[in-house]
C-alpha cells in the first residue's frame, strides 16, 4: 500500500537537508572570502596565494568544525571557543604547510583571521539561535 504521508515527510527531508547543506556551503564560502581578505591584509601572498590558503585551509577546518559544531549548542559559548581554537590549530598547520618559510606570519594569520571570522559570522549566529 503507498503512504502518501510518509512520502511528503520524506521529501520534505530531503528538502531541509538540501537547504541546510546549501546554506553550509555558502557560509563557508564566506569564511574563505574573509581569510583572504585577511591574509592579503597582511601581505601574506599574492592574491591567488591568499585565496588557494584560504580555500585549503577552510576545508580542513571546515570538515572537522562542521562536525564539532553539531555539538556545540550542548556546550554554549565554551563549545564555540573551542571550536575557534580548533580551527586555529587547524589553519595554522594547513598555512605553514603551505608557506614553510613564515611560520610567525602563519600563526598570526590564522589567529586574526580566525577571529575576525568567528567574530563577523559565527557568534552573530550563535546569539541569535539562542535567543
Amino acid at each position: 500500500m503507498y503512504n502518501k504521508s510518509k512520502t511528503k515527510y520524506m521529501q520534505n527531508l530531503v528538502a531541509l537537508y538540501s537547504l541546510e547543506i546549501g546554506a553550509a556551503i555558502l557560509f563557508w564560502l564566506v569564511f574563505v572570502v574573509v581569510e583572504t581578505a585577511v591574509l592579503q591584509f597582511l601581505n601574506w601572498g599574492n592574491f591567488q596565494q591568499c585565496l588557494r590558503a584560504s580555500f585549503w585551509a577552510n576545508l580542513a577546518s571546515g570538515l572537522v568544525i562542521g562536525i564539532a559544531f553539531t555539538m556545540i549548542p550542548r556546550f554554549g559559548l565554551p563549545g564555540l571557543i573551542i571550536g575557534c581554537l580548533i580551527s586555529i590549530v587547524i589553519e595554522g598547520f594547513i598555512l605553514n604547510q603551505l608557506k614553510k618559510n613564515a611560520k610567525s606570519l602563519n600563526w598570526i594569520a590564522a589567529i586574526l583571521a580566525n577571529l575576525i571570522s568567528f567574530i563577523i559570522l559565527v557568534l552573530p549566529v550563535f546569539l541569535f539561535s539562542r535567543g
